[in-house]
């Protein structure tokens, strides 16, 4: 995978390498693409999970979490409030 100005990404040789995982990927990405959900829609949901699933890991610990995931503490509290995320797997049911 190749980012900003040719730069490798970091897990981008691992990635392309795991044909399992690529062949996965591929496959959700051209559903996804079947069903209309927008790139932007596919972003925000992957973020909600990853972030949700790192808080798990790090067992709600958001200052580890937010290590991490590569965000200051801040952000990752502004995007556990925007996903209504509790630090748990899953995000707490809405009312």
């Amino acid at each position: 995978m190749v980012g900003v100005a040719g730069e490798r990404l970091p897990f981008g040789d691992a990635f392309r390498d795991d044909r399992d995982l690529n062949g996965h990927l591929k496959s959700l990405v051209e559903k996804l693409v079947r069903m209309g959900i927008t790139l932007r829609e596919t972003q925000a949901e992957i973020e909600r999970l990853y972030i949700a699933r790192t808080l798990a890991a790090c067992d709600g610990n958001r200052s580890r979490a937010a290590k991490k995931l590569g965000m200051h503490r801040n952000t990752l509290n502004a995007k556990v409030e925007q996903y209504d995320l509790n630090g748990e797997d899953e995000p707490k049911p809405r009312r």
